[in-house]
């Protein structure tokens, strides 16, 4: 009994410790970090993205616009633009005008909606993995 008890806790132990990204080297060659706008936007030239918090947001994604969503609070707004993706920072977009408003969403927290001009647009946390 000991013994298989033994043998479960280092079956755990080893499973569980290769699961940490201990100094980001295994989060990287899994390509579980969060893309660039660079990346983005080599990808797919056309993209309307921006970046909040170190996290670049995406339109144009169906689902996301499907959604039931309320609009909540201001969080930030756009600052400056950049077409590349080389430059961007927090508050950079390569399509939505400087001023722009940005809001979060009362249901989810990998959702903000831009209000502009022609309407509000729904913007997605981009994640890799």
């Amino acid at each position: 009994m000991n013994k298989m008890m033994i043998l479960f806790v280092s079956f755990i132990l080893m499973v569980t410790s290769g699961c940490t990204s201990g100094n980001g080297i295994a989060r990287k060659n899994y390509g579980i970090e969060n893309p660039s706008a660079y990346k983005v936007l080599q990808s797919k030239p056309d993209a309307d993205i921006f970046m909040y918090k170190g996290t670049v947001y995406c339109s144009g994604i169906d689902w996301v616009n499907e959604l039931s969503l309320t609009k909540d609070v201001q969080i930030t707004k756009i600052s400056q633009n950049n077409k590349d993706g080389l430059h961007f920072e927090d508050g950079t977009a390569n399509h939505l005008s400087i001023g722009t408003r940005i809001y979060s969403v009362k249901e989810r927290g990998d959702i903000l909606i831009a209000e502009t001009e022609k309407g509000d647009v729904r913007y997605y946390h981009l994640v890799e993995g």
